[in-house]
């Protein structure tokens, strides 16, 4: 492990042993106008997504440039394209971010099919009536297939060096990405992960996953990156809280897990230190 390497990670913890300053909710970032930000649609007429695009103040390296990719880009590219321009404009670091055209459709991207129980279940908590689920894994070959290989042709990338965020919603996908496709992106960082979603879901795909690690020869190789940011405080055994979530991950071998707690952020405040901390572990990585 390099030395920045062992640094940041000496940095993280240190940072999430001390309380946060508590931050005010906030309403959605205004929009990036600038000449290096664009955006481009991708998909069906009808259905189609909006890819956000912020390019770096440097041209891309012969590996091309190094990428972050974030969910519900209206509000997480903002702030990843904050962070950027003020520490790290002149680094070779692309971001993108997927948003929408016209109706907002993340439940049904970002979720597997809603349960229908027909007795109580602890912790259960139904979908907005009037919300679409179950639509994950065709958003997720979505990626693969069609965004990716956009991207690619688009600018120069170095495919193997990249990081997907996401909160709430966006972060139950991100841990959905990383049991289903483990070797989609180098690093996995999940804000708030909605781990409450269909009674639990999430750790009983966490759990699915570590014993087909456990079955293949124990260890992922080469070793991957994974960030779990948390507002509030540590409640055991509560359907918002991902602590059993992160324990899971922490014993499978060649997974990197860093825990983030922010006892003093709410779910909406998060997103502002999380996207600087998903920057921080790609730049240093």
């Amino acid at each position: 492990m390099s030395l920045r390497r062992r640094h940041l990670l000496a940095l993280l913890a240190a940072a999430g042993a001390a309380p946060a300053l508590a931050q005010p909710r906030r309403v959605p970032p205004p929009e990036i106008v600038h000449p290096r930000a664009s955006s481009f649609a991708l998909g069906p007429a009808g259905d189609q997504w909006r890819i956000h695009v912020g390019l770096p103040d440097v041209p891309p390296p012969p590996q091309g440039y190094s990428a972050i990719l974030s969910l519900d880009g209206a509000t997480t590219f903002p702030h990843l394209w904050a962070h950027r321009e003020a520490r790290a404009a002149r680094m070779p670091v692309i971001l993108f971010g997927i948003g929408y055209k016209g109706a907002n459709r993340r439940w049904r991207d970002l979720t597997s099919r809603a349960m229908a129980p027909v007795v109580p279940i602890p912790f259960y908590r139904a979908a907005p009536a009037d919300r679409e689920t179950g639509g994950r894994d065709a958003f997720l070959a979505m990626i693969e297939r069609d965004l990716l290989p956009e991207l690619g042709r688009r600018y120069s990338l170095d495919r193997r060096d990249m990081t997907i965020y996401g909160h709430s919603l966006g972060g139950l996908f991100v841990l959905h990405a990383l049991f289903s496709r483990p070797r989609l992106f180098a690093r996995f960082v999940a804000a708030d992960p909605s781990v409450w979603w269909n009674a639990g879901e999430s750790r009983r795909e966490a759990a699915a996953f570590a014993a087909g690690v456990a079955a293949a020869g124990g260890t992922v190789d080469p070793t991957i990156q994974v960030m779990i940011a948390q507002a509030g405080r540590a409640r055991q055994g509560h359907p918002h809280d991902p602590t059993a979530l992160v324990e899971i991950l922490s014993r499978v071998g060649g997974l990197e897990v860093l825990y983030r707690p922010y006892p003093r952020e709410n779910h909406g405040s998060l997103m502002v230190p999380s996207t600087a901390d998903a920057l921080d572990l790609h730049l240093w990585r």
